[in-house]
């Protein structure tokens, strides 16, 4: 908190010279939330992966809440928001599905594993300016800086191959092998033909704040020998650091008829984080398995071996702390209004009819949407892509937005939620 108190000053600073202005300041909240789940619904990814399983390769929520004012065209708040962001293939949501329920996985087959994620929690500061170049055209631009981060996950894992390469029957057949060693055959080369479509391959790269891996209880295994020590030297210590975010936003009323909007969100940002730790490491099972039946023969030949050795050439990891640098993926939000001059009467009032559309890009996944306004207060959208409906209400005062595909909210795979109030004076 102490470190916000310069800021929370200057918005104080800002609102009392705006008072000097009557009716050209706005105080203003808003919050805003959009949650998307492919495989499973958002509430039970979030928790025990339970539910129903679809076909799917991401899931992600945006949330964001601020307090600012508006005087004429500036605009500043105190922000705070949450990002997750994964992408994975289908395969790994299968497998960590099956996994939670302890359902046998098929061993007949190879998988394709691969996590990405990002993962932040920010409060800061948001400073904006709107101008308009020429009458129909609006633009603003608006940064953030974030004296406070945490939650961190940041990173990739991959996996490839049978996730049960060494079944009981391969076991079986190399007994057999070892078995028939004896001093006059001491040939054990069958072992090769055994393992050569055993394929396995692990690749893991990421920063945290809670190890997900048992780093602190992580010691290099060994063959034979003493058992070496867990890893010591790395402080596990949730990280801290700093950040910032730019976005930007541009209306363009074309005809009396029809506007267009675009907005850019994260367009160009950065996370600094302070001594974070991170983990590496690669393993390749099938040159480890070439590799250890070699030095199987040179032991059965009565050669001096160190089978340890086997190990440190192929399997490498490394758990250090260091600087670390996260950027979260950019987002776009395209839109279009058309006034279609046509009026709704009843009540003894009479609306204006606009029809709707626009396109949410996110890196993951596309949103394409269709609806039908009245005036500028109410809509009704209907999220082609997503499946789910959408209303909303902009007034003087107040506004409010729901989308959901799912009015049982624990059962959605998209909500988005958004809400604000504007008090001028």
């Amino acid at each position: 908190m102490p470190k916000l108190l310069p800021l929370l000053l200057l918005v104080i600073c800002i609102s009392a010279q705006a008072s000097k202005h009557p009716k050209t300041w706005t105080a203003y909240t808003s919050a805003d939330l959009f949650a998307y789940s492919e495989p499973v619904s958002i509430k039970n990814f979030a928790r025990h992966f339970d539910g129903p399983l679809e076909r799917g390769d991401t899931a992600f929520t945006h949330d964001r809440i601020e307090v600012g004012v508006r005087w004429q065209r500036w605009q500043i708040a105190l922000v705070q928001r949450f990002d997750y962001v994964t992408a994975f293939t289908p395969d790994t949501a299968l497998v960590h599905y099956d996994d939670t329920h302890n359902i046998p996985l098929p061993n007949d087959r190879e998988y394709s594993l691969m996590l990405d994620v990002n993962r932040i929690n920010a409060k800061g500061i948001k400073v904006g300016y709107t101008w308009s170049p020429v009458s129909t055209v609006e633009v603003n631009i608006s940064g953030s800086y974030y004296n406070n981060i945490s939650d961190l996950q940041s990173g990739r894992a991959t996996a490839q191959g049978d996730l049960t390469p060494i079944t009981d029957q391969l076991v079986a057949d190399a007994q057999a092998v070892i078995d028939n060693i004896s001093p006059t055959n001491k040939d054990i080369s069958a072992l090769y033909g055994l393992v050569q479509n055993v394929n396995a391959t692990i690749a893991v790269n990421y920063a945290y704040d809670k190890p997900k891996l048992h780093e602190p209880e992580y010691h290099q295994p060994v063959i034979v020998g003493a058992p070496n020590p867990p890893i010591s030297g790395v402080d596990f210590a949730a990280p801290g650091g700093t950040g910032y975010a730019f976005d930007l936003s541009a209306s363009w009323q074309i005809t009396r008829q029809l506007q267009v909007s675009l907005a850019a969100m994260d367009l160009i940002n950065q996370f600094s984080w302070k001594g974070a730790p991170q983990t590496t490491g690669s393993f390749d099972l099938n040159p480890f398995l070439v590799d250890a039946i070699g030095v199987g023969q040179d032991f059965v030949n009565g050669e001096i071996v160190k089978p340890n050795e086997v190990i440190d050439r192929h399997l490498s990891v490394d758990i250090f702390n260091a600087n670390y640098v996260q950027r979260l993926p950019h987002r776009e939000l395209l839109s279009a209004r058309y006034n279609t001059g046509k009026q709704l009467h009843g009540f003894g009032k009479s609306a204006s009819i606009v029809l709707l559309g626009s396109v949410y890009h996110t890196r993951t996944q596309n949103f394409f949407s269709v609806g039908l306004g009245l005036n500028h207060a109410l809509h009704l959208d209907w999220n082609v892509s997503a499946g789910a409906l959408g209303a909303g209400y902009k007034g003087k005062y107040f506004f409010a937005n729901l989308m959901t595909d799912d009015m049982k909210f624990s059962d959605a795979r998209t909500l988005a939620v958004s809400f604000g109030v504007n008090i001028t004076l």
